[in-house]
């Protein structure tokens, strides 16, 4: 439809114009004030035109960056979907040991003594949980824990406390976090979306809910906290940066939640 200042512009432009010539030609006065409105009124219209048009412009402008932008994020989508389909095909040839998901709960998968994920699988947790937080863009978290005292106990006394610990991390944990056993004494938390002051305050609350719990006068955690992408970009780093936190724990006295430092 046509815009009616362009009518407006056009109509004021050729009045002013025919005013203009005939006001020269009778040597009238005020046929030269008709030329001069209507010379202001096409000019006026001349500058809202403009307007509209840079407006025009910068919505088209807008509306072409939009579509750029869901370009570039269906285009990470994509390759996302078939990076997820490459690992499936390659769980698929390679059999559950080494490239199956951890979460499926079969019974191998599992510490007869913690009630946790097997030791064999937190590397492997690990490292498909940073690669997820990578491709969202999202923090993920590795809390190490180790019985405080208790490295000359004799077994039976520390087969007790580790399912007293793998209880208490069960019963504390969010069902999006994964734990797993390490060592003879140590247990690992992988804490999904988790940034530091959250991984800090799951650590907390597991160390709570130990020193609340009967044998809570006997028995406690220190524990190292550290943090995708603040302490480490990859997976080996992270559990590392984790590693040395808990050694700052064990060096501060027991029953103490550290920090990584930030890199």
């Amino acid at each position: 439809m046509q815009d009616p200042r362009l009518f407006v512009a056009v109509s004021a432009g050729i009045a002013a114009l025919t005013a203009g010539v005939v006001g020269v030609a009778a040597d009238s006065a005020v046929l030269g004030v008709v030329a001069g409105t209507a010379g202001v009124l096409a000019a006026t219209a001349g500058v809202a035109l403009g307007a509209r048009a840079r407006q025009s412009e910068d919505r088209l402008a807008q509306a072409e960056e939009e579509i750029r932008r869901v370009k570039r994020e269906l285009a990470s989508i994509n390759a996302a979907l078939a990076e997820e389909t490459n690992r499936r095909a390659a769980e698929t040839e390679l059999g559950p040991m080494e490239a199956k998901p951890v979460r499926e709960k079969s019974e191998h998968a599992f510490d007869a003594e913690t009630g946790l994920y097997d030791e064999r699988y937190f590397a492997v947790l690990v490292q498909q949980q940073v690669a997820a937080a990578r491709r969202s863009l999202r923090p993920v978290s590795v809390v190490v824990f180790e019985i405080d005292g208790m490295t000359n106990s004799d077994r039976e006394t520390q087969v007790q406390a580790l399912g007293v610990v793998g209880e208490v991390l069960r019963r504390t944990l969010r069902e999006s976090d994964s734990a797993c056993r390490l060592g003879d004494l140590m247990v690992g938390a992988i804490l999904e979306d988790t940034a530091e002051a959250g991984a800090v305050w799951a650590a907390e609350r597991v160390r709570g809910s130990l020193l609340s719990s009967p044998v809570g006068d006997s028995l406690t955690l220190s524990a190292g906290v550290a943090c995708y992408p603040s302490h480490a970009l990859g997976a080996t780093e992270l559990v590392q940066q984790a590693s040395r936190a808990l050694d700052e724990a064990r060096a501060r006295g027991r029953d103490r939640v550290e920090l990584a430092p930030e890199t």
